[in-house]
């Protein structure tokens, strides 16, 4: 755990491999969108990182970024075209991350500023909409 530099000084357990300095979410999705972002914890085992789009192995820096729940970070092009080569019946739970398989679509009750991102980018392709239809964020109910 660590202090975010930010204003907002919350502790976090994230960690910029580029960087080198904690971030919290705010500005994991504001300052550092195509940083490849995991715990310190995987930084002090490990420091090597591949600033490099997973699916395409061009870098990060060259284009718009798609960040997913899970932290991995992907071409925003890249990942779509992923996504569009899937069977157009593939259900909601099918669409996972190509590098650690967990699902794309942030569960409804996620609540953070990497979901509430993500959801805006899905919300821009036909694809995207579907699965989070299938996964509508629900609105709190009134007291």
């Amino acid at each position: 755990m660590g202090l975010c530099k930010c204003a907002r000084k919350r502790m976090t357990n994230l960690f910029c491999f580029e960087h080198h300095v904690n971030v919290c979410e705010d500005c994991l999705v504001h300052d550092h969108s195509k940083c490849v972002i995991k715990s310190y914890l995987n930084w002090l085992e490990d420091s090597d990182y591949d600033p490099n789009c997973p699916l395409c192995q061009r870098p990060l820096v060259d284009g718009e970024c798609a960040r997913l729940a899970c932290y991995h970070v992907f071409h925003w092009t890249c990942l779509n075209r992923h996504a569009g080569q899937l069977p157009a019946n593939t259900a909601p739970a099918g669409y996972k991350c190509p590098t650690c398989a967990q699902g794309i679509f942030p569960k409804s009750n996620l609540a953070t500023p990497v979901a509430d991102a993500l959801r805006k980018q899905l919300e821009t392709v036909e694809w995207g909409q579907t699965g989070l239809n299938a996964h509508p964020v629900s609105e709190p109910k009134p007291c």
